[in-house]
Formats: C-alpha cells, sequence, structure tokens
C-alpha cells in the first residue's frame, strides 16, 4: 500500500502525468491547483477515499464503487478527450463537472443518481451531451448553475429524452421567494430548454425533463390540428406559482405554428391561461406542483344554455325527433355560416340538434375570432362533438359568444366571458337580459318568451338575419322550395324522420299544411302576423 500512495502522489504533483486510475483503498488528495489526469478509466474501489480540491480529468469512465466517501470539496471533474463516458458516481455528490469533449457528439452518460454541489459547465468543440437516462441530476445549491462556452446549442445540454425512453429529470434547488431557474434540457438532438419563474413558500426543489417519444406524450385533443410533438414534465416541492416558458425546434411543429399556444396538463385535462407563444416557444402559468407543459390550439371553455323556440312548444325541455337522422359531420360548413368542418363518432344521448358557437372580438364583437360546431342537448346545455365539456378552439381568453342555428335567429352576449375561467353557467334562457339588445331593433326582442324561459327565434328556414312571411328572402318561400312548390307535398314521416332546414319545429317532418306544420311556426314566430319581420339581435 505504501507504494501505491507514492505513486499517486507523484502523479499529484506532476501537472500532466498521464496514467490510468484504479484506485483499491487508499486515501487520495488532488490539492488546489493541482490536475490529475486520467486518460482511460477512472475506478475508485474498496475502502478508497479521494478528495479533490483541484481538478480530476478523465478521458474513459469514471466509476465510484467505494464504501468510502468520494469527498467533493471543492473541486472539478473535468470529462476530456473524444471517447464518450459513463458516470457512476455509486451515491456520493461531486462538487462541479466539466464536458469538455472534443468531438461533436461527445457525451458522458449517468449509470446512477448524481448530485452535485456546484456548477455544471459545457466547454466542448462541439454539442458535448450529459444524457440521464433513467436516472436524476439534482443541483443541490440554489445558487449553482448549468453554463457553456458559448451557447447551449453549441457546446452541449443535459439529455433527459434519449429517443424518448429517458424518465431522469434535472433538479435545481430555489430559496423561499421569487426566483428564474433555467433547465437546460432536451433531447439527443436538439436543445429546448424549459425557463421558471417560481414562487416558492419556503426553500425546496423544482425539476424538468423534456419528452418527444409519441408514446410517452400526453395525448392531445382529438379536434387540436396545431400543435408540438414535445412536452416538458414539470414538479417541484413548495411551489406556489410557476410561469413557464418552453422552446421548442420548428421540426416539432404538426399544422400551423401561429396557432400553437402553450398549455399545461394536470388533472386529466388540458388547462390554458391565455399565454401567447411567440417564435418558437411557448409558455403558461400554473400554481400546480406538477404539470405537464405543451403547445397546441388555445381552447376556450364556457359553460352555456340556451333553447330554440321551434324545438320547445313548451316547458324546459327540447324535442329529441331528430336523433337518429342528426348528421355526424356539422351541417354548418356550408354559407351562410361557412365554419370548419367537425364529425363526431356518435351522437350524445338527448340531442336536439347540431349549434354553431362563434366567438367574437371582445372590442368589435361582429368580428368573428373562431366557430365551433357543438350539440344542443334537450335540456339547453352545450357539449363539444365529442359530448365532452364544451371546448372553443382557437379562442381567444376573453371574447363575446354568440350561437347561430341552421333556422332560428342568432344571440349573443352582452359583455365579453372569460373563457379560462369561465362563470359557472351562462344562461341566456334566463331572460332578455342575458344576451345583447339592439337599441335599432323595435320589432322584437333578441329572443322569444316562451312560457318562464327565453328561446332563439325560429322560423328562419333560410337561415339568414331575419324572419319573413313575405317579401324578398322571405321563409315561407323557402319551406315552399323544399316541398318543390307544393304546399301538398310532405317531407318526412314521424317513423321515418328527416333532417331539413326547412323543419322549423325539429320534428323531422317538412310540411306546408297540416298537423304540426312548418308554416304554422314562421308566423307564430312573428306574432301571427304575416307582415311582420322580426331580426336578429347580433
Amino acid at each position: 500500500m505504501r507504494n501505491i500512495n507514492f505513486f499517486l502522489l507523484f502523479i499529484l504533483l506532476a501537472p500532466e502525468a498521464n496514467a490510468q486510475f484504479i484506485n483499491n483503498g487508499a486515501t487520495v488528495t488532488i490539492q488546489a491547483g493541482a490536475t490529475l489526469r486520467v486518460e482511460t478509466d477512472f475506478q475508485n474501489n474498496g475502502t478508497g477515499t479521494i478528495t479533490n480540491n483541484g481538478t480530476l480529468e478523465v478521458e474513459g469512465n469514471f466509476t465510484n464503487a467505494a464504501t468510502a466517501v468520494l469527498t467533493p470539496a471543492v473541486g472539478t471533474v473535468k470529462f476530456i478527450g473524444t471517447a464518450n463516458s459513463n458516470l457512476d458516481a455509486g451515491g456520493d455528490a461531486l462538487h462541479q463537472i466539466e464536458l469538455a469533449k472534443t468531438t461533436t457528439s461527445g457525451k458522458v452518460t449517468l449509470l446512477s443518481p448524481l448530485s452535485m454541489s456546484g456548477n455544471l459547465s459545457f466547454t466542448g468543440t462541439g454539442n458535448n451531451r450529459m444524457f440521464l437516462g433513467s436516472h436524476n441530476l439534482t443541483l443541490t445549491g440554489s445558487a449553482a448553475t448549468v453554463s457553456a462556452a458559448t451557447n447551449h446549442s453549441t457546446n452541449g445540454w443535459v439529455v433527459t429524452d434519449k429517443t424518448g425512453a429517458g424518465t431522469g429529470s434535472m433538479i435545481k434547488a430555489v430559496a423561499s421567494g421569487t426566483s428564474t431557474k433555467n433547465m437546460e434540457v432536451g433531447d439527443d438532438v436538439n436543445y429546448t430548454p424549459v425557463s421558471m419563474t417560481v414562487n416558492a413558500s419556503a426553500a425546496g426543489t423544482v425539476q424538468a425533463r423534456v419528452i418527444t417519444n409519441a408514446g410517452t406524450l400526453t395525448a392531445k385533443y382529438a379536434d387540436a390540428s396545431d400543435f408540438i410533438n414535445r412536452e416538458w414534465v414539470i414538479s417541484g416541492t413548495n411551489i406556489t406559482s410557476n410561469t413557464l416558458t418552453g422552446t421548442y425546434v420548428v421540426g416539432d411543429v404538426s399544422g400551423t405554428q401561429s396557432l400553437v399556444k402553450g398549455a399545461t396538463y394536470v388533472s386529466s385535462d388540458w388547462k390554458f391561461d391565455g399565454s401567447a407563444g411567440s417564435g418558437n416557444t411557448i409558455g403558461a402559468s400554473t400554481t400546480q406542483s406538477s404539470v405537464r407543459l405543451s403547445g397546441l390550439n388555445f381552447f376556450g371553455k364556457a359553460n352555456l344554455k340556451a333553447y330554440l323556440a321551434g324545438a320547445l312548444p313548451s316547458g324546459t325541455t327540447m324535442t329529441t325527433s331528430l336523433a337518429t337522422v342528426i348528421p355526424l359531420t356539422t351541417p354548418y360548413t356550408a354559407s351562410p355560416w361557412s365554419a370548419p368542418s367537425v364529425t363526431a363518432s356518435s351522437i350524445p344521448a338527448n340531442t336536439t340538434d347540431w349549434i354553431l358557437v362563434e366567438v367574437r372580438d371582445a372590442a368589435t364583437p361582429a368580428t368573428v375570432i373562431s366557430q365551433t360546431s357543438a350539440f344542443l342537448k334537450n335540456d339547453g346545455t352545450i357539449v363539444s362533438y365529442d359530448g365532452t365539456a364544451l371546448r372553443l378552439k382557437n379562442a381567444t381568453s376573453n371574447a363575446h359568444i354568440a350561437l347561430r342555428h341552421r333556422n332560428h335567429l342568432a344571440i349573443r352576449t352582452v359583455s365579453a366571458l372569460d373563457l379560462v375561467n369561465p362563470p359557472a353557467l351562462k344562461d341566456f334562457s334566463a331572460g332578455t337580459a342575458e344576451a345583447y339588445t339592439n337599441t335599432t331593433i323595435t320589432t322584437n326582442a333578441n329572443m322569444r318568451q316562451i312560457g318562464s324561459v327565453y328561446a332563439l327565434w325560429g322560423g328562419n328556414a333560410n337561415g339568414n338575419t331575419a324572419v319573413r312571411y313575405s317579401g324578398p328572402a322571405n321563409d315561407n318561400s323557402a319551406l315552399l322550395l323544399a316541398l318543390g312548390n307544393n304546399s301538398t307535398n310532405v317531407i318526412g314521416t314521424t317513423a321515418s324522420p328527416v333532417y331539413n332546414n326547412a323543419d322549423m319545429n325539429l320534428n323531422g317532418v317538412v310540411r306546408y299544411s297540416g298537423p304540426a306544420n312548418d308554416n304554422s311556426v314562421i308566423l307564430l314566430n312573428l306574432n301571427n302576423n304575416s307582415t311582420n319581420v322580426y331580426t336578429a339581435h347580433q
């Protein structure tokens, strides 16, 4: 053992000594300012103790299998050369690590969890990367940094997702209060960091990893057509709020990049806060300690209730006579609606019909921002095409809502609604004060009263902005046209209903005269006066 100690001491005194290092039990100290260079593997075995106050350069693998402590002190472990290296600290902490590989694909792979009390730096000549695999990298000091000689895209980063298989995270300590933590992570090809502005109630930690593998990505909404195939898994301790900014690459984008907005996934749903993207970044804020950050179309949320006068002769339950003939594809792709197409896999139970929900600009309500085809149920509630709670694709965080139906007059809100944290219910049926009133329209209220509730005006067979019995673009002519200009014709039966815009009472039968005819629907909505013209308040 004395000879071994003498040999090691000789190496420590020689700044450029070259040798393989295997320590099977000695106590070794690297003095401040000294460099121990190991051109192959470094191994610390048995009861070996290493105290590093200087720099330990390793070209091969770094393995600590000793039962004694690998004392970090203030020194640096520096990975050099062109060969890839494995790093197994054996549960002991290191102080500072430098990746200085001279190859464009130089990497260091963790074989066990690693804690560092100091800084991690990338100084190599091309994309040095530390691969975490299934192991965490923890920077225990709240002031510890991860740096690059030029920038991380040039010098290297921490890989938390190698071909989608990684589960290891970068962990950083945070102090009480507000601080910003940059998590210098990416996959094995792209540097895609995430930044956090953290408010902590007490000293704690934040951690992040990026994933790109389709098999581990959180499912986006089925109607999300614009999104990124990347997400960041975020968690922490003692965190009260966290503002996140993720940087992705253009190759991550599916669809139109400008429509991709930041969102967090928590409690089995995507949450939006209205954060806008900028360039190749997406942002979101959360008060949750554990979330997933990604980007997709902004989906506003609203809880809406409304009735159709044609489907509500009385009471508070609309007809479902069309249940067997409602098309799976929205009827609102044609003019005058020209909405995006959407197809349901099935019609939800107790559905009365499709309805079109428009998101309109908060300042200029005539400006349509987005259109969403949804289902109107017989109790007046409105749900998404898949039967779940209503979501409004490509909406904004604060906007007016308008409701349009294929043979009823449209309505809209009096003021803009919060579509991020919507009110419990926006119930248009509660009264005319719930919908916008155009004071220049004196012929009719914005909705028709039926008993104790209010409903969209019916009788609008041609889908325009007015109900009229005679004159240009009148609904009586539209009804006759649907019947082949023969008032004695009848389309559909109760047993075999049809889906037709001229069916203004939504009973599945189009008829001009006789029981439950559609001609009387027009007149009833015009207060039985064929000269009246009722106009939509929108």
